[in-house]
């Protein structure tokens, strides 16, 4: 992004130019109105694009009972008019396949498929008014990890929300447990409404829709019903239909109806784990060890995966003797991973397991069936792989430990996390802040994990928390609840305990802040902090500098929070704009330090004039706040005087400005008619300077 690119003008009332900087009126009347409907926006849920027929085909989809059916007459329109109902709750354990219904129902209910998108509850309240309103459109809200009972209040203003949707022909199914909606049970039905419990699909039925729906594989669907095929008769009757679609998968890629391999990767390799691999005895140790750093490090570099096997063997509960002759004694890699069910790829130097699910498997087994192992031995190596040879690979690291919380659950995690952060460094905070975010995000676990961060992040007696918490509003959790990561930024910085931890909640902003997508909901959270009900600001007013700071060089400028708010285009770039105003406004007005502030202003208008910063929205926000805090004040005539290439371009700008609307209000026949007298129209673009350098 060059520092010279200028959006689009911004002035909606006369202008001059000069030197390639426009001057005049910025107000922006006239488009208030858009740009308060855009930042009231901001505050709904987010729409996530979905597409019902790629992550659940109708040819793939079993009914979960007649309930369902009754649910999918009542959502599609009826004789060219409106559908009866136009939100729907679908009620059901996680495991009951309640996503696919409420994307199946949406499918059906006459929305096109490109309105369809899925809102994730980025709140800390339950709060209808963040619900969206656009029309045509199709909204599958997931409170699936929700575990508290929804309040009273939501479920009065879903009511009033269900009429808006009426109007804007939308519609909205919800998929919640019986947990969350129980308050909303007590208190009765609602017309407006319809509230449906899901039965489980037939997992037979889940597994052959599976198979006849492939291709290639439709012959297969009868294996389970074949009494000499392995996978006859595994299935039990109330199992989970994302277990069943987890048989079909493995049907799918079977070599034969009688695959004794694929029959134990559907069993999660227990024959293997207990029989085999972790049998006892010395002879396997290193094998063994292979196959537990290849389940934590799955596609690593081969030598990242046999060094950290390598300190594992040398751990002191475990102490191995190494070979006579050492490394030279040693088997090369492909040798050394083949017996741990590796394989090595030799163009890129990667070491993967041959069968994925082995990884999981391990990992589960080890922390269910081997805790001496992992309490006395495996935390600590971890933590000593995380620094030495897989210190560039945390993120796979946190990839595998998602993995194992997702069948053992968060608190071993949080755990091992805890036991990193008390005696680690920068890197197990790092460590543990990528697995926290990405097991935020876990559609079963999340909310619990979002819980705990708000609670690491307020808790500034643990600064190593703090920081952790902050790298993971960073990472996936901050990409998918912005508000929720932005809200735990503040609790650090409203208590951090260390600067070092202030620090990385700051950076933990300008990370989400130069995203596009999250860039106006960043710089109108920030604001909103500043502004804060008109309260005396101080730390805020140092977080908005912070935040919003120069880059110190020009080939920084992509990921400077402050270039991604001057040149974003478009509607949301006005808006953007025009909260950067309402926050200088405010901390000229009731800031506690307003030569800091000066100092701060004065180096957007230096980073404009070397190039690190755009200079036509520097320029307009001057001239706007000029018009606003009185050009004769002291806080802009510092500004605008200081020695530089914008020096004469603003004074002219700001003179221009007081011209325009002096003459502007002695000038009723040019008000009655909209004209403008001819010396304060623009010049002709070929009479405008060479750019200000």
């Amino acid at each position: 992004m060059s520092a010279s690119t200028q959006p689009p003008a911004e002035s909606a009332g006369r202008q001059d130019v000069n030197d390639n900087v426009v001057l005049g009126d910025l107000n922006i009347s006239g488009r208030d109105t858009n740009i308060t409907n855009y930042l009231t926006g901001l505050r709904h849920l987010r729409p996530r694009p979905v597409d019902p027929d790629k992550l659940m085909p109708a040819n793939r989809f079993v009914s979960p009972g007649h309930n369902f059916d009754k649910a999918a007459q009542a959502v599609r329109p009826h004789f060219g008019g409106t559908a009866n109902v136009h939100i729907v709750v679908l009620l059901a354990a996680d495991e009951y396949g309640c996503r696919s219904a409420g994307l199946r129902l949406l499918a059906d209910s006459g929305v096109a498929t490109n309105r369809i998108s899925e809102l994730l509850p980025d709140w800390d309240e339950p709060d209808v008014a963040c619900l969206p309103e656009e029309r045509g459109a199709g909204y599958l809200l997931n409170l699936r990890g929700v575990t508290q009972p929804l309040p009273e209040a939501f479920f009065s203003g879903l009511a009033t929300y269900a009429s808006t949707l009426r109007k804007a022909g939308s519609c909205m199914v919800i998929i919640a447990t019986n947990v969350s909606w129980s308050r909303a049970r007590a208190s009765g039905p609602r017309p407006e409404i319809l509230v449906v419990e899901l039965e489980r699909p037939g997992p037979t039925a889940v597994v052959k829709k599976y198979l006849e729906s492939g291709q290639g594989t439709q012959d297969r669907s009868g294996w389970i019903d074949d009494e000499e095929s392995v996978f006859h008769g595994l299935l039990p009757h109330d199992c989970a239909p994302g277990e069943a679609v987890r048989l079909a998968s493995i049907i799918e890629s079977a070599k034969s109806s009688t695959d004794e391999e694929a029959l134990e990767e559907y069993r999660g390799w227990e024959t293997h784990l207990s029989e085999e691999w972790f049998v006892g005895g010395s002879a396997g140790v290193e094998t063994r060890a292979v196959r537990i750093a290849g389940a934590f490090l799955n596609t690593a570099p081969a030598e990242v995966v046999l060094n950290s096997a390598d300190l594992l063997l040398a751990a002191p509960k475990i102490s191995f003797p190494r070979r006579e002759g050492g490394l030279l004694a040693m088997p090369d890699a492909p040798k050394r991973l083949k017996p741990a069910g590796m394989s090595f790829d030799a163009d890129t130097g990667a070491a993967s397991l041959v069968h994925e699910s082995q990884g999981p498997a391990i990992l589960r087994y080890l922390w269910t069936k081997h805790r001496q192992l992992t309490e006395e031995v495996l935390t600590q190596w971890l933590r000593d792989i995380s620094q030495g040879p897989a210190k560039d690979h945390l993120d796979t690291l946190a990839t595998a430990l998602t993995q194992l919380a997702g069948t053992v659950g968060v608190t071993p995690i949080f755990d091992l996390a805890e036991g990193w952060l008390r005696d680690g460094g920068k890197q197990q905070q790092n460590l543990v802040g990528d697995l926290l975010s990405e097991l935020a995000v876990h559609p079963a676990l999340g909310s619990q994990v979002r819980a705990e961060l708000a609670t690491w992040a307020g808790g500034k007696s643990s600064p190593a928390r703090q920081c952790a918490a902050a790298r993971a509003c960073s990472g996936a959790f901050g990409s998918a609840y912005p508000s929720q990561a932005l809200t735990r930024a503040r609790y650090i910085l409203n208590s951090s305990g260390t600067d070092e931890a202030r620090k990385a909640a700051i950076n933990a902003v300008r990370g989400l802040a130069v995203d596009d997508d999250l860039a106006p909901l960043v710089v109108d959270t920030v604001v909103t902090w500043i502004m804060n009900a008109g309260k005396r600001i101080g730390t805020d007013q140092e977080v908005f500098f912070d935040v919003f700071s120069v880059p110190s060089t020009a080939g920084q400028l992509e990921d400077s929070p402050l270039v991604v708010a001057l040149t974003k285009p478009g509607e949301a770039g006005e808006a953007i704009r025009q909260r950067v105003f309402e926050a200088w406004q405010h901390v000229f007005q009731h800031g506690d330090d307003p030569v800091h502030a000066q100092k701060a202003l004065l180096s957007w208008r230096e980073g404009a004039e070397t190039d690190r910063l755009p200079q036509q929205p520097v320029v307009d926000l001057i001239i706007r706040l000029g018009g606003s805090l009185g050009i004769s004040g002291p806080f802009i005539k510092a500004i605008v005087k200081a020695k530089g290439p914008l020096q004469d371009a603003l004074i002219d700008a700001l003179f221009s400005d007081f011209l325009q609307n002096v003459e502007a209000e002695h000038d009723p026949l040019a008000e009655a008619s909209g004209a403008e007298p001819a010396e304060q129209r623009p010049q002709n673009p070929t009479e405008v300077a060479p750019a200000t350098q």
